[in-house]
């Protein structure tokens, strides 16, 4: 199994980084393919995987792995963990659904359709 970081996040805690990283999915001895997962929180490091038919599906699910773990901290429950200054963390199953895609209105509001 490869061990090279594919892709990472970085939350605020408190203001200290906490990192989120993702290694490359890649097909295990059985033949689905597996993401391995790791959260690196103040104290001490939380891993796993997500097994999926390709490498997408298996990325897809360890990011969702991801976003479920912090979600149910304590942390965020307080309110204390974010993404770019929000609540929104910004991964899967939720990610652009959430606050940080919704796009304030002009002044003076949106234009209508009968105009």
């Amino acid at each position: 199994m490869d061990v090279t970081p594919f892709v990472e996040r970085r939350f605020d805690l408190d203001g200290v980084e906490l990192l989120a990283r993702f290694l490359t999915p890649a097909r295990a001895p059985g033949g689905e393919f597996q993401c391995p997962w790791s959260i690196f929180w103040p104290d001490g490091e939380a891993r796993g995987y997500a097994c999926g038919e390709d490498g997408v599906q298996a990325l897809t699910l360890a990011m969702q792995a991801v976003h479920d773990r912090l979600l149910e901290s304590e942390a965020n429950k307080a309110g204390r963990l974010t993404l770019w200054g929000q609540t929104d963390l910004d991964l899967p199953p939720s990610w652009t659904a959430g606050p940080l895609y919704q796009i304030p209105p002009p002044p003076g509001g949106w234009p209508t359709d009968s105009e």
